[in-house]
């Protein structure tokens, strides 16, 4: 078997166990309940890694060691924010939502504020989480079909046939297992070609010294960067479906405060392996685009290290279309189809798995055919730190505003982030901005103009 050959089966070896991890764990679920929540069956170490599972794509693997070719270490505030959102998330909101007893954000936002802002709110969300699969599967598929040597097509069919499997057989326990095999893989990947840059220089010690000095600039993607990227993290983190989904599945807020925690410092980590790939690849592979910064180091790997890391990547993308897409099934379930079809309790298994196979289809064909959808994941997280905001509100400020301004307000950003996105954030004005000061504005003028001094009351169409 030739070099290809070993990697290509590697490969395809990971995805069909992870699948089967996945599929397996079906036996678990009597009712969509446990299939959306697994509530009781993982300890806050499993949940942790369950919630940094949304954010560890191609994009923190890929995307940082690209940008650390560009720029340097500073790529690694991609993560390193992410992390900080995450503990930030410890101790502010996860506890409050697991107390909560919901497993929705629409759910969660619609005690305090109607059931008008529910609707919009999974509306939202749904949105974002369509755009970031639609992007993984893009760039993901991709990728994997360059790294095994095979078609785009063929590859976007077996993300998504891993993923549905995954995710309609097993629920968010089955994601649960299958992501643990995700990000542990995720992690011999990046260790596995760090591990090569660093035997590279250790053979050839004057390569290092063709890595610019501005690329060890902790700052050097700027200011304004690091602020949107920080802005935009925190407000993903804190507003996204499936993290709340799986915040609802520990037993106590302690519980979740530590699942939290246990997030935020496997997440980190992650964000400078992957810088430190990208710099070294900037003296080693001076001439290749900088898109290949990982995988250069693929060719010069032994062939059995090389089937890891590309497992790797392909974890990377499995990783967070399962969570997006178990997120975005949960909310059309219990926001649109059990209020308005009503289905007896028996048959809602059987409906929730129907849903969740549609909503992993969705991306399937925007991903063959729109593959300028690539810059998106940044854009989507702007999309949930508008409802994040709204969160931040329930919690800590709950007599602001009120319910109309409130949907009023998402509804606003919602359009406003997506036109200034469009535009290509005019004035240099990022669109995270937008999508964090609409709708507290329009909550504000509600506040100081329109809003009666009663408090409003709390919704109980629960």
């Amino acid at each position: 078997m030739g070099r290809l050959g070993i990697i290509f089966t590697i490969a395809i070896a990971y995805v069909i166990v992870t699948t089967l991890v996945g599929v397996l764990s079906s036996r678990k679920h009597k009712d969509s309940s446990s299939f959306m929540t697994a509530k009781n069956q993982m300890g806050p170490f499993l949940v942790g890694v369950l919630l940094m599972s949304e954010f560890i794509g191609t994009g923190s693997t890929l995307g940082t060691a690209q940008t650390a070719y560009e720029v340097g270490i500073s790529a690694s505030w991609n993560l390193i924010t992410l992390g900080f959102g995450f503990f930030l998330y410890a101790f502010f909101m996860a506890p409050k939502f697991n107390a909560l007893g919901e497993y929705t954000i629409s759910g969660a936002l619609a005690k305090t504020y109607g059931p008008a802002l529910r609707t919009m709110v999974s509306l939202t969300m749904i949105y974002a989480l369509t755009t970031v699969n639609v992007s993984m599967f893009t760039g993901g598929a991709a990728t994997i079909a360059k790294l095994i040597d095979i078609p785009i097509q063929t590859s976007v069919f077996i993300v998504a046939a891993a993923t549905i499997l995954s995710v309609t057989g097993g629920g968010l326990k089955g994601v649960g297992l299958a992501n643990t095999i995700h990000a542990t893989f995720k992690y011999l990947g990046l260790f596995a070609v760090a591990w090569a840059a660093w035997h590279y220089f250790g053979v050839h010690p004057e390569t290092v010294q063709a890595i610019p000095p501005k690329h060890y600039d902790m700052m050097g993607i700027g200011g304004g960067k690091l602020l949107a990227w920080t802005v935009a993290n925190i407000g993903a983190v804190f507003s996204t479906q499936f993290v709340i989904q799986c915040i609802a599945t520990v037993r106590t807020p302690g519980d979740a405060k530590t699942a939290g925690i246990i997030a935020g410092v496997l997440i980190i980590p992650i964000g400078f392996l992957a810088a430190y790939t990208g710099m070294s690849a900037k003296a080693i592979f001076p001439e290749i685009r900088s898109v290949m910064a990982m995988p250069a180091f693929f060719d010069v790997m032994p062939a059995w290290l090389a089937g890891v890391a590309v497992s790797g990547i392909i974890a990377a993308t499995l990783v967070t279309i399962l969570a997006c897409q178990l997120g975005a099934s949960a909310l059309v379930m219990k926001d649109f189809i059990i209020p308005i079809f009503e289905p007896a309790e028996e048959k809602r298994l059987g409906i929730t798995r129907m849903v969740t196979f549609i909503v992993g289809l969705l991306p399937v064909p925007f991903a063959l055919y729109v593959p300028g959808l690539l810059k998106t994941i940044f854009f989507a997280r702007a999309l949930r730190t508008s409802v994040a905001v709204l969160a931040v509100f329930m919690f800590y400020a709950p007599l602001f505003g009120s319910p109309k301004s409130a949907t009023i307000g998402l509804g606003f950003s919602v359009v406003m982030t997506t036109i200034w996105f469009v535009l290509g954030n005019p004035f240099g004005f990022d669109n995270i901005y937008v999508a964090a000061l609409s709708p507290a504005l329009v909550m504000l003028v509600d506040h100081l103009f329109f809003k009666k001094k009663s408090a409003p009351a709390a919704s109980t169409t629960e």
